[in-house]
């Protein structure tokens, strides 16, 4: 998805009059489906030795999607105040997205990139906390990026020679702990406007390609798809391909997605796999349709307080989701939410996308300068620290 900077019961719902009357009737059916998910699962065992997951979030002041402004002089001091709070959350792996072509040779600026990605899991690492990056593509030509018009004239055959070597690049020099590689086959195939990377035979022939020859060190290396696609692409590249896990993106829950996510977990284990939910949030609508990745108009909604209930609901059922399937990784990907919300209004809900959420982001670097966490960010807390994973989980090759 796009970029940008348990045990305990949810709470009770806001009052009926703080949601606003058009997001009423969709608070409500989702909060219905939930609900009746969790029905489904167990209560955490809570158990000394059980299998939880890492709990990882997105690390949003990294994210490639931001362009130069990873260059800034402030842009790593927020990357270290973002991983002391989320140290004290109790989060044990950041997840980044670092998009083709960003360090390719001839891209700008590539070896200040590099530079910057570096430091930014050497300040990871120092803190005890994994990184995961994500190999996806820049988001050009959408909201939720400054970069226009870098795949004209891209082709398959040079997107997989060039793909490949960027990967080989970023286990050689920042030597992560995890790798996802292509984890959206659909908003691949859509941004660069290669229709045949929607396909699972063409997922296959990329990470077939990407992983030759390559010296892996101690890196996880994963692919997978989001939870609307068809787990046609776990069972492909489970079967098909040399990758410890099997990556599951999570978001609409309205139709047979949590259904996939199961089905795509066991495919992993019975390929035998681990499965990582490796991104994931509530996803604010009852009907997506199409692609759901780079949606302006929704991901706006996220930043809103009155959804906090429903998150921390989501944020239940994922952890014991992962309990029940087994995933060794969950990813929350909002993780400005951790921090903090803004109240709905006309004007807000009105405003371009990259003013509303400059006006969020800077609420949420305020409140992490004074170490003040959303009700978001102290649920989490606290469900992590009820139920802190297994010595070796989501790890070892």
């Amino acid at each position: 998805m796009a970029g940008l900077w348990l045990a305990a019961a949810p709470r009770l719902g806001h009052a009926a009059d703080k949601i606003p009357t058009e997001y009423a009737a969709m608070y409500q059916k989702l909060e219905q489906i939930l609900d009746a998910e969790l029905a489904k699962l167990p209560a955490s065992s809570n158990a000394a030795g059980a299998a939880q997951p890492l709990v990882s979030v997105d690390l949003l002041a990294a994210n490639a999607n931001r362009g130069p402004e990873l260059l800034l002089p402030t842009t790593l001091s927020t990357v270290r105040l973002s991983l002391d709070r989320l140290k004290v959350i109790g989060i044990q792996s950041v997840k980044i997205n670092l998009g083709y072509p960003l360090l390719r040779p001839d891209f700008p600026q590539a070896a200040d990139y590099l530079d910057f990605y570096k430091q930014v899991v050497k300040e990871a690492h120092a803190r005890g906390i994994k990184v995961m990056p994500h190999m996806s593509v820049l988001f050009a030509d959408t909201p939720f990026s400054p970069f226009q018009g870098i795949y004209q004239g891209l082709d398959l055959e040079r997107f997989k020679r060039e793909y490949r070597d960027m990967v080989h690049l970023v286990i050689r020099e920042l030597q992560p702990d995890f790798l996802d590689l292509l984890t959206e086959p659909d908003t691949h195939a859509r941004l660069t406007g290669l229709a045949e990377l929607n396909r699972p035979a063409t997922i296959v022939e990329v990470i077939r390609s990407t992983l030759k020859d390559l010296d892996r060190g101690k890196t996880l290396i994963g692919a997978g798809s989001g939870s609307w696609s068809s787990p046609a692409f776990a069972e492909a590249i489970a079967s098909q391909t040399d990758v410890d896990f099997i990556a599951i993106h999570v978001y609409p829950i309205t139709g047979s997605e949590l259904a996939n996510v199961r089905t795509m977990a066991r495919i992993a284990r019975a390929h035998h796999k681990q499965a990582f939910a490796d991104e994931a949030w509530l996803y604010k609508v009852l009907q997506p349709g199409g692609n759901v990745a780079a949606t302006a108009t929704i991901f706006r909604r996220d930043m809103y307080s009155f959804w906090q209930p429903l998150d921390e609901k989501f944020i239940t059922l994922m952890l014991r989701l992962a309990e029940t399937e087994h995933l060794g990784l969950v990813s929350f990907f909002w993780s400005n939410e951790l921090f903090a919300y803004l109240d709905y209004s006309p004007e807000l809900d009105q405003m371009p996308y990259r003013q509303s959420n400059r006006r969020f982001t800077q609420t949420v670097f305020g409140n992490m300068t004074r170490g003040k966490l959303s009700a978001v960010g102290e649920y989490l807390q606290r469900a992590i620290a009820e139920n802190p994973p297994a010595a070796g989980t989501g790890s070892g090759r």
